[in-house]
């Protein structure tokens, strides 16, 4: 099996690169890949946890880009970590990221909700919304994350603040140059299909990202295929795991990508 899309404690998901590949391990995963929001730091640690597990590993990283109002998020595989450029915008993505949970933290206090969450100095975590959505959970304002951001930080939400990003062409532009391979993340949560055809159309992915939780409906899986063969795209897959209750899937054998479904992008590395 393989599982090419996971979030640690690097950015926000609930485990640590040790207990990912523990995890995937377990669960019969083969190749994995690890693509913290906007950092990178995660990855020599879970290099060096897959290679004791024995599983494959791929590096990556996951850019929050925004186009045309939209939130449309970027996989980047195999980038060289020690690009100049590279490890700088994605410090900038993370001090906006600083700066805008701040201000949601400022409103909800305005609102009568006392939740704090610390923010960590540049080079430790990529912070996000799912920080503050579980601190309202701990502090039982809401039962679920998801009910956090339906009811308060998701986006038009009472305390939602919006959050300077890059665009899609620098994303790519930005995995390009450090030598990485670009592919366009779950397509389907991006909310409109006819922008991603456009950025399909216009931008040099490599790749696009089929199987994936958003995608368990076979014809959504079959319509973003046709697409990929059409734009000669690699093809790949991944869980989006983050380890919180309550978020599909809650546990990483529950989203299996069978390793020959992505074999031609896992050949790009050797594999």
């Amino acid at each position: 099996m393989a599982d090419l899309h996971m979030h640690s404690t690097y950015s926000d998901g609930m485990y640590t690169p040790q207990e990912l590949a523990a995890m995937a391990k377990a669960a019969g995963i083969t190749v994995m890949a690890l693509t913290d929001h906007d950092t990178l730091k995660g990855l020599p640690e879970m290099e060096q946890a897959a290679a004791a597990a024995g599983i494959d590993f791929i590096p990556g990283v996951e850019f929050s880009a925004r186009w045309e109002n939209h939130s449309v998020h970027i996989l980047g595989y195999g980038v060289d970590q020690q690009n100049p450029l590279l490890l700088e915008r994605l410090a900038d993505v993370r001090n906006a990221r600083r700066s805008r949970l701040d201000k949601i933290i400022r409103r909800l206090h305005e609102m009568g909700m006392d939740v704090q969450v610390p923010v960590p100095e540049e080079g430790c975590r990529a912070v996000g919304r799912p920080h503050i959505a579980r601190a309202l959970v701990a502090r039982g304002y809401v039962k679920t994350v998801q009910e956090a951001f339906d009811l308060y930080i998701g986006e038009g939400k009472p305390a939602y603040q919006p959050q300077q990003k890059m665009t899609p062409p620098e994303a790519v532009s930005l995995i390009h140059q450090a030598g990485g391979l670009a592919v366009q993340a779950h397509p389907g949560e991006v909310g409109n299909d006819g922008l991603v055809l456009r950025l399909l159309e216009t931008l040099p992915y490599d790749g696009l990202e089929i199987y994936h939780p958003s995608a368990r409906d076979k014809n959504i899986r079959a319509f973003w295929m046709r697409e990929a063969v059409e734009h000669s795209l690699l093809v790949t897959g991944g869980s989006d795991y983050h380890g919180n209750a309550g978020r599909f899937p809650e546990q990483l054998d529950e989203w299996p990508v069978p390793r020959a479904t992505v074999q031609d992008f896992l050949c790009r590395f050797g594999l």
